[in-house]
């Protein structure tokens, strides 16, 4: 199995067809907050003031203006994304993250206010290069028999939880929408 949430290149192979996709509303997103859409792989979050958003290759890339967060929003339409419960997928997930060393995980839990089901891991690894120590939140949210999102989130904030609600805030605002083709 290749490796959760990467965000393939041919996402859509083996999965049903895109063009039958519905789309959820985005959230309603907190003030001063603005809605991204990563029309390609199809979904809608809430970005906090002051943070960038760019869609990479088929991938999302959030990042906090001081830099000590960065996230990352990708779209797997594979079978067994389709199918693995949230819970199970976040945790492979989260083992398989590359270029970590010394990844150590809490017990997935629900994420709140999620509309759809989903699951996230908190824990921390050490980046291999760097040997830098960092939080990482994995989640997952799936939309049966179409898609699963995983959203990682990585801060280098390991004493402060600084930017937490607002994490809390941009999963809970994730919303599926039909991929464009």
């Amino acid at each position: 199995m290749a490796v959760l949430g990467c965000g393939e290149e041919d996402e859509f192979a083996g999965s049903p067809d895109p063009a039958t996709e519905r789309s959820d509303p985005p959230a309603k997103p907190p003030p001063g907050w603005r809605t991204f859409a990563n029309r390609r792989t199809g979904f809608t979050v809430s970005v906090p003031p002051g943070w960038s958003a760019r869609v990479r290759r088929s991938a999302t890339l959030i990042r906090s203006p001081d830099r000590l967060v960065a996230v990352t929003i990708a779209a797997d339409r594979s079978e067994p994304a389709r199918t693995m419960p949230p819970r199970e997928y976040a945790r492979r997930t989260f083992r398989a993250l590359p270029g970590f060393r010394r990844l150590k995980a809490a017990a997935a839990r629900p994420v709140e206010h999620s509309p759809y089901p989903s699951a996230r891991v908190n824990g921390t690894g050490t980046l291999a290069d760097t040997r830098q120590r960092q939080r990482i939140t994995v989640a997952a949210f799936r939309r049966a028999r179409r898609v699963t999102y995983t959203m990682v989130a990585f801060s280098a904030d390991l004493r402060r939880a600084v930017h937490a609600r607002k994490l809390k805030l941009l999963r809970a605002s994730l919303r599926g929408r039909r991929p464009a083709l």
